[in-house]
């Protein structure tokens, strides 16, 4: 299975993305957020990744929009290279 994590700067602004994805339609789960992730809340959103644009553009369209202080995407492909990359820090 490939996902993505997105990783939040607050525990409030993940459990808000998790609605903003529910409202648009992403199946996200709120997961615990992985290592490679330095300054994050502890929570993550997760999903697959045939969402990962429609993910992204809500992150972009709604949430860097406010004083976000970090969110990270963690890529997660079959061949098992993640890649780790900030989209606000």
């Amino acid at each position: 299975m490939q996902y993505l994590v997105i990783a939040f700067s607050s525990r409030s602004l993940a459990m808000q993305a998790q609605n903003i994805f529910a409202r648009r339609g992403i199946p996200a789960t709120l997961i615990n957020t992985p290592r490679e992730v330095d300054g994050s809340c502890g929570l993550s959103l997760r999903t697959d990744s045939r969402y990962r644009d429609a993910a992204l553009r809500a992150v972009e369209t709604t949430l860097l929009k406010t004083s976000v202080k970090a969110i990270a995407l963690i890529d997660y492909p079959r061949s098992g290279e993640k890649s780790v990359r900030f989209l606000a820090r």
